[in-house]
């Protein structure tokens, strides 16, 4: 079955797209004439400095940043029946038939076909925008990074390779009414059937089987690396939460800059420091409720189990730690009780492997990281797609309760009810 994705993550999608990618850790939004820091492309790691001063829109932010967010946003431009073409082209399947997938800022099909295939639940065509298509080795990493867990049994979107043997392959299409072509990559992926954990209702029995899941999920990638996945400036990674200072002028009100502040710093002394005493490895990078695919267990009708996992895009060399705080934020920040349901999450997680000393230390400063991520990087995009600001608001609304009520619950009340958790599983 088609994935819908709700309200409520479409808004949550929307900021991560519209904000975090376009710009590394080490941008400078434009305030009072300063020049500019910024990246071109959203995945670069070099960076450049601006010598003259940048005209400023009436947001207070340079034309130039303004226009290469739009400029990111552009979607490869392709027909149902240009995408069905493209498949027989480079796949040599006879397309029964095609519907789109909601995306962003790439193009995504659902694709049926006619004939004996290898695979009974279809495919699906990604054509990358021409931003993200100019970075083939982080495409790559991503790809084997799948393939790597596909073949140790874990329910992934496999690569299926094109009539020249090859994972994806770099085409010209004709852009929308202008006249002038892009550069996009293109890959064909088999089509995993369920439903999102978003989608269902949540029980702490399946917080559980998310925590185990992810756990295994980094048991396995121990073994895996790739050199395109160390990404230092990747401005969702949580060792660039510094980096918010730059964005914090856009919170309107004062007690949300501070709160915000205290985070940051609160991260820059508990954290940043440990880094070299935390277990670190390849990781998925955006473990949640969207990204995790549930079906119906067999054997209890009415719970669900966990069966799969999609994209790839933030796939990063980071602590482990860090995807568990990840995960925790997006899971508990839509339900009624987060604590007790992180309790099920994390104990979960500690049935499979057992979290360090030092990993206990900086999560409870981690999950709230994420959250104030999502929370700041969400205001800068209004700030500069202010069309976009209503549709955005409701996601900052409810992730500003979640840090709201996190921060306010000192640290060690939420380890004594998970560790009381722990025990009576």
């Amino acid at each position: 079955m088609a994935v819908i994705i709700p309200f409520r993550a479409r808004a949550h999608g929307l900021i991560r797209r519209l904000s975090g990618k376009a710009w590394s850790c080490t941008t400078q939004p434009v305030l009072n004439n300063q020049k500019i820091r910024r990246k071109v492309d959203r995945f670069s790691t070099k960076s450049s400095n601006s010598n003259t001063i940048q005209p400023l829109d009436s947001r207070g932010f340079s034309m130039a940043e303004s226009e290469k967010a739009a400029e990111i946003l552009e979607k490869p431009h392709l027909t149902e029946e240009q995408a069905g073409q493209l498949v027989e082209r480079l796949y040599g399947l006879k397309v029964k038939s095609l519907k789109p997938l909601d995306s962003y800022d790439d193009l995504n099909f659902y694709v049926k076909v006619d004939g004996p295939v290898p695979w009974l639940h279809g495919y699906t065509l990604k054509v990358m925008n021409g931003t993200d298509s100019k970075n083939k080795d982080l495409i790559e990493a991503q790809n084997e990074m799948m393939t790597f867990l596909a073949d140790r049994g874990f329910q992934v979107p496999r690569i299926v390779p094109n009539l020249e043997g090859r994972d994806m392959s770099l085409e010209q299409l004709l852009k929308k009414d202008n006249g002038s072509y892009s550069h996009n990559i293109v890959r064909l992926l088999t089509y995993l059937p369920g439903t999102t954990y978003h989608n269902v209702s949540v029980t702490h029995h399946l917080a559980y089987e998310a925590g185990a899941f992810l756990a295994r999920i980094h048991e396995a990638l121990r073994d895996f690396s790739h050199p395109a996945l160390h990404r230092p400036e990747f401005v969702w990674s949580l060792k660039c939460l510094p980096s918010l200072e730059n964005y914090l002028h856009c919170l309107k009100e004062n007690h949300h800059k501070e709160i915000n502040r205290e985070i940051i710093q609160a991260f820059r002394e508990k954290v940043l420091p440990c880094m070299d005493d935390l277990p670190q490895g390849a990781m998925h990078g955006d473990f949640n409720d969207l990204n995790v695919l549930v079906e119906e267990d067999p054997v209890t009708p009415g719970e669900y189990r966990v069966c799969g996992l999609l994209d790839y895009g933030d796939a990063i060399v980071n602590p482990y730690v860090f995807d568990l705080a990840i995960a925790l934020m997006y899971f508990m920040s839509v339900v009624k009780d987060p604590i007790t349901f992180g309790g099920h999450l994390v104990a979960g997680f500690g049935s499979v492997r057992v979290l360090t000393s030092a990993e206990w230390d900086v999560l409870y400063y981690c999950v709230v990281a994420r959250a104030s991520q999502s929370y700041v990087l969400g205001h800068y995009t209004a700030s500069i797609h202010p069309q976009n600001t209503e549709y955005l608001m409701v996601t900052a609304g409810s992730v500003w309760k979640f840090i709201d009520m996190w921060w306010g619950t000192p640290k060690e009340e939420i380890y004594e009810q998970w560790r009381d958790i722990q025990k009576s599983i």
